[in-house]
């Protein structure tokens, strides 16, 4: 039964939220203090009156606009005798119900009521909802359907604020309508992003970049070669060992090879020395990375070992510095 009371009088209380409530004192439009009270046989407890102030547009005296606007019910039969209005009801859906209802008006007030029965879940309903309203003042009123259209342009201009894919691209997209502006702030960042710093700080904060380019077809990999092109033309080698692997490899393997640690280490290569080269002696070789892909050179010719006669010349040497003669 309350459940029964929760939905008949979230239809009947539509005469509530048929009209916005920006209730500005400001403008020349009305300002309305609207009552109703709904009492249902059975409920184990009265329902508290309501009271809500909303905004209506100037001149809605029309008696209809103030009956509940329910997108599942439709009025029928209604007649006008001067300044009082009797009407029917019918709600089709999963629980239908018919009522009938009257309202009497004046141009600052009005007062009526609905009666209605039904079924919830196969249990038999009734409620009648008493409603009035008064005008109390001035105030702007503004259509739902425009603020509803501000809040989505707000969401939206959001979204292309933080380049969030979803809200755009795709049939369901929220915001489909503004992909063009969107994808045009994409193809910027993909621009942008061919700049070392930029693409750093990009990758860095988003990690679907990728995706997020690819949604309006720009080339990820395309933008991460002119980057690195970029990087290692303007000898930025932190950048190239981090995100330009092949790229700083090539250039380790001719800059690197053969020169002394402390050479390799303190030349304007350094970090790529220190990331791709290995150190298996006093000179710099390539790193077991990089042979793989570069001919090994020839090995060096070991020197013969010593002969008999070679070890008693030095002999002799050593005793006669150590007599004298």
């Amino acid at each position: 039964m309350q459940q029964a009371a929760r939905c008949f009088a979230s239809v009947a209380c539509a005469i509530l939220v048929w009209v916005p409530a920006a209730a500005s004192a400001q403008g020349t439009d009305e300002l309305w203090q609207i009552t109703t009270k709904v009492e249902m046989p059975g409920m184990p407890m009265a329902m508290p009156e309501q009271m809500q102030t909303v905004c209506l547009p100037r001149g809605h005296q029309g008696e209809a606009e103030r009956v509940p606007k329910d997108k599942n019910c439709r009025m029928t039969d209604v007649k006008q005798s001067g300044n009082q209005m009797t009407f029917t009801i019918v709600c089709e859906g999963k629980d239908r119900m018919t009522g009938t209802g009257d309202i009497v008006s004046t141009p600052d007030s009005y007062r009526g009521s609905m009666r209605l029965q039904g079924t919830m879940e196969g249990q038999p309903v009734s409620m009648t909802q008493a409603f009035s309203g008064r005008r109390t003042g001035t105030c702007t009123y503004e259509a739902p359907e425009k603020r509803v259209q501000q809040q989505m342009a707000a969401t939206c201009q959001q979204g292309l604020d933080q380049l969030a894919s979803a809200m755009f691209v795709g049939d369901q997209a929220i915001c489909k309508d503004r992909r063009e502006a969107f994808c045009g702030r994409v193809s910027g960042l993909a621009q942008e992003m061919r700049e070392p710093a930029r693409y750093q700080e990009t990758v860095s904060r988003r990690g679907d970049w990728r995706q997020l380019l690819g949604a309006c077809g720009q080339d990820a990999q395309a933008v991460t070669r002119d980057a690195c092109s970029r990087a290692i033309g303007g000898k930025s080698w932190d950048f190239a060992v981090r995100y330009c692997e092949e790229e700083a490899k090539a250039v380790a393997r001719q800059q690197c090879e053969g020169r002394t640690y402390t050479a390799a280490l303190s030349a304007e290569y350094g970090p790529l020395c220190q990331r791709y080269a290995a150190r298996p002696g006093r000179e710099y070789t390539a790193s077991p990375a990089i042979r793989a892909t570069t001919p090994a050179p020839p090995a060096a010719t070991a020197p013969p070992p010593p002969t008999a006669t070679d070890v008693l010349k030095e002999g002799t040497q050593k005793l006669r510095k150590f007599l004298g003669f």
